[in-house]
């Protein structure tokens, strides 16, 4: 097969595996759902196991809930069942990873001086470069001490990908430190300061406790290893996810320290997951190839070769060991053996023989055998893997050209061949095994739900339990709801009006009478009148005309200012009052946790609970008109208008105008009576016989003439025939005079309405008590709005309890079939 034909059945496999890349993603994250509600389940069932044995019902345990949970438990070994889906989702894992893979990988191990890094130089042409980018080893000691991915890219370049601290706590310290029986450091200034104890300090205890010595005594050398060169590879930790470098400074990220080691001594792979080096390769016939560098094997208390292989289900498509035969070592050792058997582990289903190569290295530059001991060697070789079908390869990996013969063509030959077909197993290997372990779980939560369903024939129902729960918070509700309305029915008996209302009307008339005794608010009566008089003498008509409507705006605006705030309180009151109670009796989550009455109507409204949602909007959206008008356009702006320059009648005492005034044919008709009737409507749902009216004379009692005279004709009226001073007294008395039979008539009649504002909270309180408890579909909506939050409401009883549990898990264990049977209709699509 020529270097064409290779590219075009690998590019080809590479665009059917991309094709699945979707639905590979959905299908492991519908096996994830299950692997995660089964798991739900499991801890579900155990809780509830361990709740219903205490649990008494009708004088005996919940016997027939304990015993569906136990035979779950035990006799169907969820635990078991649950490490099967954990494991088969390791093979779903690898569908997943071979259809997200852009390039085809070849993964490369062996033991140390193997040549491993040698022919990775060789393949990708970095062994060109006068920098080693792959360092080779002259000794016995392992170089490479992070994983490298090698692309054949025609751009050089490289890319460290750095670890978190918590990764390298978990990777690194975790197995140490728990070997050695010590505490895992949380954060990375914890392990800066932690204090390992000398293998004299370690030895007595660990032979106490017959731990591994040599191990325990390797773990503690490489942790205060660690620890020593930490201000060396810290800053690396969180600054960034991928760190560009030269392709020269790659060994400073991926090596070991040459041994012994310098006590300053970098160590700059403990922070580094991966490094990504991209080259041109040479005479390499596919262009989306990647060689992953594995670490050695020899790192003693970590199970490396375990760790890395774990990887290479999800990352390698074929699997190449590098072997360089010695006297000493001819034939296949048990490491050997190892190895394979984790490559078969890692394989996902595909066969051995075709994931894994074994590559024997001549090496005539260092010869240990002559050409008949390595022949000898190849035959023992191909002799041990023979019956896994794994082929073996032999070459000198320094000799580029006899590499790309003897190892590149025919292991690509074989990838192009035997692609397509390995996806294919490793697909069907996860529907399998994923089969079995979901028909499993499927199966165990059937028999759960099927004894569930038998248990709960014999427990109280939800709707029993629901009918139950409105009945209490019906009767509790009324009850608090009758107090409150009770309260108001206690004032209106009693006479009483609005404490709110009644004291900012005395507290705005004591404000505006104040303001009378401070000479109109200028600081003293002497101050007004000097102020007064001399724009009396400039502009008389113009002065008394700004007087009365200067205390016109003065006295109304103090009242606006308390009025209807005042009733505002009033109404809070009543809405805070009955917003406690029904927070109070409903189920916790059934009110919003907005506490307000406007964000519970809306929510009942979204429910579809019109009948409750009714009477909350109407007592959220009370104000203080309770009808069209606030209080102050209804009661106190129609009275202050009385404070005008509309014939103001003479101070007591006063000499006659000199001058007589209009003719009555010019004047306003006169009013003997004025008496304006402020009916205000109310929301259909009060009542209709409570008025919260009232009516508001307008006129002084007594029928005495008009009060006041028109801007027009207040130059006439005002006696022309005195001076300034004797002017600007008849103003002060006449405007002190008016404003105080205003702030009288104010207070009277604020007084009467505040009688009428009780009768209204009243009315406002019976009808929420109407509307929200005896509605005829009250009953009903209460239960769908207690229905989702049953089991925080519900008292802490036997009953309950026992009930709760069979629903929650029944549910459970309907939506692990669910999510098996999602699982199902995906897996035959692909």
């Amino acid at each position: 097969m020529d270097g064409r034909e290779i590219q075009t059945k690998i590019a080809a496999a590479l665009a059917a595996r991309h094709g699945q890349r979707d639905r590979a993603e959905r299908l492991f994250e519908a096996w994830q759902a299950l692997s995660d509600r089964f798991g739900a389940l499991v801890a579900l069932a155990e809780h509830a196991q361990v709740e219903a044995a205490g649990v008494r019902y009708g004088g005996e345990p919940g016997t027939e809930l304990t015993a569906a949970l136990r035979a779950f438990l035990d006799g169907g070994n969820a635990r078991r069942v649950q490490a099967g889906l954990a494991e088969a989702a390791e093979r779903v894992r690898a569908v997943r990873s071979r259809a997200a893979r852009p390039t085809l990988n070849i993964g490369v191990i062996g033991q140390t001086q193997a040549g491993k890094s040698t022919l990775l130089r060789t393949i990708s042409g970095l062994s060109d470069l006068g920098a080693d980018v792959l360092p080779t080893s002259d000794d016995l000691l392992p170089t490479t001490a992070a994983r490298s991915r090698i692309h054949n890219s025609p751009s050089p370049r490289a890319e460290v990908v750095l670890r978190s601290f918590e990764e390298f706590r978990e990777v690194y310290l975790r197995p140490r430190h728990e070997s050695l029986g010590l505490p895992v450091p949380g954060t990375l200034e914890e392990f800066a300061a932690f204090r390992y104890p000398t293998w004299d300090e370690f030895a007595g205890p660990a032979r106490a406790t017959g731990r591994d010595l040599p191990s325990n005594q390797e773990h503690l050398k490489r942790l205060r290893e660690a620890q020593t060169a930490l201000p060396h590879y810290r800053p690396l930790f969180g600054t960034r996810d991928v760190l560009r470098i030269g392709l020269q400074d790659v060994p400073d990220y991926v090596s070991y320290p040459p041994n012994p080691a310098p006590p300053d001594a970098e160590r700059r792979y403990l922070a580094v997951r991966d490094v990504r080096i991209y080259y041109p390769f040479p005479n390499t016939p596919v262009r989306d190839l990647a060689l992953i560098d594995l670490p050695g094997t020899q790192e003693r208390g970590l199970d490396v070769a375990r760790q890395f292989l774990f990887d290479l289900r999800n990352d390698v498509d074929l699997l190449i060991q590098v072997k360089r035969p010695a006297r000493i070592n001819v034939m296949f050792a048990a490491a050997d053996s190892d190895l394979q058997d984790l490559a078969h582990e890692a394989r996902a289903g595909v066969p051995l023989g075709d994931f894994m190569f074994v590559l024997l290295n001549r090496d005539r530059i260092r010869p240990d055998l002559d050409d008949d001991d390595f022949a000898k060697a190849v035959a023992e070789a191909e002799d041990a893997v023979r019956p896994q079908g794994i082929r073996v390869l032999k070459g000198d990996l320094i000799e580029r050209d006899e590499v790309r013969e003897r190892v590149l063509h025919p292991v690509l030959a074989h990838l192009a061949d035997k692609l397509a077909a390995m996806d294919r197993a490793a697909l069907q290997d996860a529907r399998e095994t994923t089969g079995q372990a979901g028909r499993d779980a499927d199966a165990a939560a059937e028999r759960l739900a099927a004894g569930v369903r038998r248990a709960r024939g014999h427990l109280v129902s939800d709707d029993q339990r629901l009918a139950e729960l409105v009945k209490g918070i019906r009767r509790r509700l009324a009850g608090d709801l009758a107090e409150i309305r009770d309260h108001y029915l206690a004032l209106i008996r009693e006479g009483r009006r609005s404490v709110e209302l009644d004291a900012a009307v005395q507290g705005a008339a004591a404000e505006v009478r104040e303001w009378l005794a401070d000479g109109f608010g200028d600081g003293g009566h002497d101050e007004w009148r000097a102020r007064v008089r001399n724009d009396i003498l400039l502009l008389p008509r113009k002065t008394v005309e700004e007087e009365f409507i200067r205390a016109r705006h003065f006295v109304a605006g103090t009242f606006r200012r308390v009025v209807d705030s005042s009733l505002s309180a009033a109404i809070a009151e009543l809405q805070r009052a009955i917003s406690t109670a029904l927070w109070a009796h409903l189920p916790d989550g059934a009110a919003p946790a907005d506490h307000t009455l406007g964000a519970f109507a809306e929510a009942l409204r979204e429910q579809g609970l019109p009948g409750l949602a009714t009477p909350v909007r109407d007592l959220s959206e009370l104000s203080v008109g309770y009808g069209d008008q606030s209080l102050f356009l209804r009661i106190v702006q129609p009275i202050v208008v009385g404070i005008d320059v509309e014939d103001p009648p003479s101070a007591p005492g006063a000499a006659p105008a000199s001058r007589p005034g209009p003719p009555a044919a010019s004047r306003r008709d006169t009013i003997a009576d004025i008496n304006v009737e402020m009916e205000v409507p109310l929301p259909l749902w009060m009542p209709g016989n409570v008025s919260v009216g009232a009516r508001i004379p307008v006129r002084r009692p007594g029928g005495g003439g008009p009060r006041g005279l028109s801007a027009a004709s207040a130059q006439d009226l005002i006696p022309a025939g005195q001076s300034a001073e004797e002017t600007t007294r008849w103003l002060a008395d006449t405007l002190t005079g008016v404003v105080d039979d205003v702030v009288g008539r104010l207070v009277t009649a604020l007084e009467a309405e505040s009688l009428a504002a009780v009768r209204a909270l009243f009315a406002c309180a019976d009808q929420f008590l109407d509307g929200f408890l005896r509605h005829e579909d009250t009953d009903q909506e209460l239960r769908e709005l207690c229905r989702p939050h049953l089991d925080r409401a519900t008292p802490d009883d036997g009953p309950a309890r026992l009930s709760a549990m069979a629903r929650d898990i029944g549910a459970s264990a309907d939506a692990v079939r669910e999510a098996f049977a999602a699982y199902q209709g995906l897996i035959h699509s692909l």
